[in-house]
């Protein structure tokens, strides 16, 4: 037999993953359970756990339907990161474990549990009606179904990576902020907002972006990223989050929230001195009575652990400040000429 003819085996090895359980009729707390099965490279972490329902423990239950990155029904942390399952390698996974052939096994975070893997989705759908995450149809009723209501490939450019949304809530999953305060509005939610408001059918622009500047809304982001970096489809949502605040900022005005009013001193600070004054931050975003009420208990612990930031009058500039004011005031030019552009389209 020639070595072309030679059947081709596949690697084969034993994996034990680290399922998370919780069956709220019986259980008085989550905990784990280890499968070890046989499997061979090429395996998904869904056909894996699939195998194990079938043949191993048929009370494992998690979420799963067209089993090729497309409905984002099997969205769940595998090795401490949201991930599809159906499109996750095992052989992958098993690169990235803390514990050799150990592959431990979630549900998503910042939702909440019903049963083992399987999380409730509706308090991500609700904020989706709350900031009504559809198209609000300008065209008058009396034209609907008798003709077509388009946009030009340009215009769709500018949210065609958003629609590519699968709604897996692996973002929501890994948002910090969400972690802190379950009312936060989610990045999912600010990416499909972001989508609508862009769309030149949509009418409801103001109302929605509205809601979205106010409390728990666009300025509580963080930053972190983390929603971009774990986003299953790729789609740039911080691009998406900060075209929400420039809108806000452009509509609305720099005084209309405290995010908008901390951005706006945070960039006087930075073009200033290119730095922050740190002293004088909480009032210039939330008002002096505001930063009394609220700060003024955990001033007195800065200035007892001597952590207070310097008066502003000490906040001395950064070095070559000349330089960096020269770049500052070309990079802000061409951001007012983007929004400029903008307006006139």
């Amino acid at each position: 037999m020639t070595d072309s003819s030679k059947q081709h085996i596949e690697e084969k090895r034993d994996v034990t993953f680290r399922v998370h359980r919780f069956n709220p009729q019986v259980d008085s707390k989550p905990y784990f359970d280890d499968y070890t099965i046989k499997l061979e490279k090429g395996i998904t972490v869904l056909r894996a756990l699939n195998y194990i329902k079938e043949h191993v423990d048929a009370s494992l239950t998690f979420r799963a339907f067209c089993q090729a990155g497309i409905c984002g029904s099997c969205a769940m942390r595998i090795n401490n990161m949201s991930k599809l399952a159906c499109t996750t390698q095992v052989w992958d996974e098993l690169e990235r474990t803390r514990e050799p052939n150990v592959i431990r096994v979630e549900p998503l975070r910042n939702l909440p549990l019903i049963k083992d893997l399987v999380v409730e989705m509706d308090p991500l759908v609700g904020k989706m009606q709350q900031f009504s995450n559809w198209v609000d149809s300008k065209m008058p009723e009396e034209q609907w179904g008798r003709k077509e209501f388009l946009v030009s490939e340009e215009e769709f450019r500018k949210y065609d990576k958003a629609t590519d949304c699968i709604l897996c809530a692996s973002c929501v999953s890994e948002c910090t902020i969400l972690r802190a305060n379950r009312d936060y509005v989610s990045p999912a939610v600010l990416l499909k907002s972001y989508r609508m408001n862009v769309d030149s059918r949509d009418a409801s622009h103001e109302q929605r972006l509205a809601g979205l500047v106010g409390d728990h809304g666009v300025w509580d982001c963080t930053h972190c990223y983390r929603c971009q970096e774990t986003c299953v489809k790729h789609i740039p949502i911080m691009d998406a989050i900060h075209g929400i605040r420039e809108d806000a900022i452009e509509r609305r005005g720099v005084k209309d929230t405290s995010g908008a009013r901390h951005a706006e001193a945070f960039m006087t600070d930075i073009g200033k001195k290119g730095k922050l004054v740190e002293a004088t931050l909480p009032i210039r975003t939330n008002g002096v009575a505001w930063t009394l009420k609220n700060l003024l208990p955990m001033a007195f612990k800065m200035v007892i652990k001597r952590r207070t930031p310097p008066p502003p009058l000490l906040v001395k500039s950064t070095s070559g400040i000349e330089q960096f004011r020269a770049e500052f005031r070309e990079m802000s030019g061409h951001v007012a000429k983007d929004h400029e552009k903008k307006s006139g389209e």
